[in-house]
């Protein structure tokens, strides 16, 4: 990545038309410091100093996380989800960690139910940022092909709290609730429709 990053820097300079010396004076490092960087021989580079590099060469840096092997999840999140698959009918076939899209796609769902309907699923020991969690399922579901999504959550004080002050904008984006789709994978049937499960 520091390679791939450094030879981006240098494409940048180039094509600008820019000297090392006038990168180095603008970022306020020293001209063999920047040379360093640029041919990838330093030691580190720190993520503010590297935006920095880039905004002076014209580029806006950007960073995203994917998942990197087999996830490390806490007892809570794997307890959550066992409690969810105790719910389920024999019917359904269950798969953990599904990978979402083509094969470079490193998004998966917590669970994949395939029966009936293909279910998407996704779970929530903690509630934090609802809108963003929303906008990946979202993405998930279209890019995986997914019939329906769910929203498992544990059933904790602050989640409950958090999920009635929002119920009424989450309603439009899962309108079914727990009883309803519990009592539907149970059997077997397709929900009908995305939904939240609170466990």
């Amino acid at each position: 990545m520091a390679r791939t990053l450094t030879a981006e820097w240098r494409e940048l300079r180039v094509g600008a038309g820019l000297s090392q010396a006038a990168v180095s004076r603008s970022v306020g490092i020293s001209r063999s410091t920047y040379a360093r960087l640029e041919r990838d021989e330093a030691m580190e580079v720190g993520l503010v100093r590297a935006a920095v590099i880039t905004a002076v060469l014209g580029g806006d840096l950007s960073i995203k996380i994917y998942p990197g092997g087999p996830p490390v999840r806490d007892v809570a999140h794997v307890a959550l989800l066992v409690d969810f698959e105790a719910r389920l009918a024999g019917r359904w076939r269950v798969t953990h960690e599904a990978p979402v899209g083509s094969a470079g796609d490193k998004r998966a769902w917590d669970r994949r139910l395939d029966g009936v309907v293909s279910i998407g699923v996704e779970a929530e020991v903690a509630l934090r940022d609802l809108q963003a969690l929303e906008r990946r399922m979202q993405l998930k579901k279209h890019d995986s092909g997914v019939t329906r999504m769910l929203l498992v959550v544990r059933g904790t004080r602050r989640n409950r709290a958090v999920l009635r002050e929002l119920l009424p904008s989450l309603r439009g984006i899962f309108p079914l609730g727990s009883r309803e789709i519990l009592r539907s994978l149970a059997e077997g049937r397709d929900p009908g429709a995305d939904g939240l499960v609170v466990l």
